[in-house]
């Protein structure tokens, strides 16, 4: 079955950059379980962005954490390591979803994963989140 795709708003704006979004930047991002398609609030590039350095920064934003206090680090491990394109603001997942599988480029005319580069999966990715939460129970016994 083809996906149906639509065209950005008349005066729809990126949130990041504030460019126009047009045929040459406008994105579309498809949730799971229902496989419905959704107009991303973000361009093509601020959406490349977040799937090539999601991981790098969550790793970054744990590590930061870590220096300042267990409920920093609590807000961040609740969560788990990400696997997928997410962004509240940008790609909120309607009730029901739990997750963006896809995204599409109109520029191109593309489909591609919204997995984010460099996640971990399955037993790799359960043994690291388990990692951070004893580390998170190690400091809120110290705190």
């Amino acid at each position: 079955m083809a996906s149906v795709h639509g065209k950005p708003e008349e005066g729809a704006e990126c949130l990041a950059t504030y460019e126009d979004l047009d045929e040459t930047n406008y994105v579309e991002y498809q949730t799971m379980p229902s496989g419905k398609w959704h107009a991303a609030k973000f361009n093509e590039d601020v959406t490349q962005t977040f799937l090539r350095e999601n991981w790098a920064n969550y790793l970054r934003d744990v590590a930061k954490a870590a220096a300042d206090c267990a409920a920093a680090v609590r807000r961040i491990v609740t969560k788990g390591p990400p696997m997928w394109l997410e962004d509240k603001h940008g790609y909120p997942v309607p009730e029901g979803d739990t997750h963006i599988s896809a995204v599409w480029y109109m520029s191109s005319g593309t489909e591609t994963s919204a997995k984010i580069e460099g996640c971990l999966e399955g037993e790799e990715r359960e043994i690291f989140w388990n990692g951070q939460k004893e580390t998170l129970a190690q400091m809120e016994v110290v705190e």
